[in-house]
C-alpha cells in the first residue's frame, strides 16, 4: 500500500530525528570514556619530589622512574663515581638522573 506525501514526510522526519538522537547519544557515551583526569598533582618539585618518591611506596617509585630504588641508587653511585654525573649549583646528581629517567619512559 503506497504512502501519501504527508505520511511519507512524517516517516522521513521521524527516522531522521531518531538517527540524530542515536548518533548524538553515541557521541556523548564515547566522549565520556575519555574524560581526562589529572594524574600528577603534587605541588612538590625538584629535590623535594625526589625525596618523597624515595621515601614512599616502591611501586610508585618504579612507576615514575621505571626501576627499583636499589637499582636507581646503584646507577647513581656508578655514574657519580665515574665522574659522569655531578651535582650542580641548583640540582643534585640524583635529581638529574631522576628527571632524565622520568622523561625517557
Amino acid at each position: 500500500m503506497p504512502l501519501d506525501d504527508d505520511t511519507r514526510r512524517h516517516v522521513v522526519l521521524l527516522v531522521g530525528a531518531t538517527v540524530i538522537i542515536v548518533v548524538y547519544a553515541s557521541m556523548l557515551a564515547y566522549v565520556s570514556c575519555f574524560e581526562k583526569v589529572t594524574q600528577h598533582t603534587s605541588i612538590l618539585r625538584g629535590q623535594q619530589w625526589l625525596d618523597k618518591l624515595c621515601k614512599g611506596h616502591p611501586g610508585r617509585f618504579k612507576n615514575e622512574i621505571r626501576m627499583s630504588k636499589y637499582i636507581f641508587n646503584r646507577l647513581s653511585e656508578v655514574l657519580q663515581d665515574d665522574g659522569r654525573l655531578k651535582d650542580t649549583q641548583y640540582v643534585t646528581a640524583q635529581e638529574q638522573l631522576a628527571i632524565f629517567l622520568h622523561f625517557v619512559h
